[in-house]
């Protein structure tokens, strides 16, 4: 009979195509299958020319518009700045015992199924931790909240959506942007044993089987992360989301990317001052967004705008309860399959994006963002021509996944934010 391990790697390769990975991986993720992915990445350094302006080589005179072009400015060419682009790492595994394979041998085929199921699972669970992470601020926080005897309560309930069984947090009292962010109780573990979907609240033990506790250290409001995506000091880079190219606040000096974002709003994203949409509905804020985003900002405005679920439904609420009809002069039915809004004189599609903050909207122009790595994200450890990899210190073997990404934008003034009320 031929070896389980030669069985399995087999298996492997004939059901993971690339084609079933693209569609284990975008399935209902509608913001991450929306972003163009360039694979084919090499090198430390990425350079990303970004978009500030137009080139202003121009006068009443050929005199005067050479000497425009050629002052050497960041208004000399349409290419004023440009990102040095890194690349993060991260991984994933799951294990095969050689237990668990021998005894499985004269039924391979309900082994092979199991274990596709738990390997769908693993893909799964990749896709939804970089979904979560494609809205962070770099910092990779799943949610924030307070503790006592060890069940959690989530300032924002929509939040357990990016907790799981079996998770291993750590906490700290910052959001983990910050290289200064630091970890409570010396990166204490708390393993997750229940979960509360209703109330948005999840309980933790300070052993992976022991029953509720609260973490060493871990007191008043946190932010709670997967163990090792803790994006603070001593942290390994993973990638930075929306948050942080697009960040509610203009941004601090820090070098981001290499560039200091200071010197102009452009390079930071599209804000609305809290004093002009803070007596506003949610509708009306999305359109001071848009409206300012192609008016002040000479901005072509955003191809879609995403909501989380609840903002969405809330949204299409309102607009069904006012009488309000698609744009295709179509009567709906119950209610709307997709809303379309007509924002300054253009047609922009409202998504429903379950890994969006509850308390955010992003108003994306989808053609200027990519996520670029080395390889498929994920990719299959496979540099041997193997899929299965024995461990050096157990009797086990790993299925393991990889992924070196990096997002970025190179038009960050074609994109915009503003809260939800």
């Amino acid at each position: 009979m031929v070896s389980t391990p030669t069985t399995f790697d087999a298996f492997l390769k004939e059901r993971y195509t690339k084609e079933k990975v693209e569609n284990l991986i975008n399935t209902k993720r509608i913001t991450w299958a929306l972003l163009s992915k360039d694979t084919d990445c090499s090198g430390d350094v990425f350079v990303e020319p970004i978009i500030v302006g137009d080139p202003q080589g121009l006068g009443a005179t050929r005199s005067a518009a050479q000497t425009a072009a050629a002052s050497g400015g960041v208004g000399n060419n349409v290419v004023g700045k440009k990102w040095n682009l890194t690349f993060g790492d991260y991984a994933g595994s799951v294990e095969i015992g050689e237990k668990v394979m021998r005894a499985s041998k004269d039924d391979m085929g309900s082994f092979l199924r199991n274990k596709a199921a738990e390997i769908d699972g693993l893909y799964n669970a990749f896709a939804n931790t970089f979904c979560t992470y494609l809205f962070s601020n770099g910092g990779q926080a799943c949610g924030t909240g307070t503790i006592s005897t060890g069940v959690i309560t989530l300032t924002d309930p929509e939040s357990i959506s990016n907790f799981a069984l079996g998770q291993l947090l750590v906490a700290s009292a910052n959001d983990g942007s910050d290289s200064s962010h630091t970890l409570l109780g010396s990166g204490s573990i708390g393993y997750v044993i229940a979960l509360d979907h209703e109330n948005g609240k999840l309980t933790v033990s300070t052993t992976a089987t022991g029953n509720a506790g609260t973490p060493t250290s871990w007191t008043s409001t946190m932010f709670f992360f997967r163990s090792g995506d803790f994006g603070g000091s001593g942290a390994t880079d993973i990638f930075k989301g929306l948050g942080a190219w697009v960040p509610l606040t203009a941004p601090a000096s820090t070098s981001f990317y290499g560039v200091d974002r200071t010197s102009t709003d452009l390079l930071s994203g599209v804000r609305v001052p809290s004093a002009d949409y803070s007596p506003l509905g949610n509708e009306a804020r999305i359109k001071k967004l848009v409206t300012r985003m192609t008016s002040r900002y000479s901005a072509p405005g955003p191809t879609h705008i995403v909501l989380n679920p609840e903002k969405w439904q809330a949204l299409a609420d309102s607009l069904e309860a006012r009488g309000t009809r698609p744009l295709d002069g179509k009567v709906g039915t119950i209610s709307y399959s997709k809303l379309v809004l007509a924002l300054s004189g253009d047609n922009v599609e409202i998504i429903s994006d379950r890994f969006c903050p509850l308390a955010k909207c992003y108003a994306l122009n989808m053609g200027h963002w990519k996520m670029r790595s080395y390889g498929p994200i994920p990719d299959v450890l496979r540099s041997d021509g193997l899929q299965m990899l024995r461990k050096s210190n157990a009797d086990t073997f790993e299925h393991r996944l990889v992924a070196f990404p990096v997002l970025s934008t190179n038009a960050p003034s074609f994109q915009g934010v503003v809260p939800m009320a």
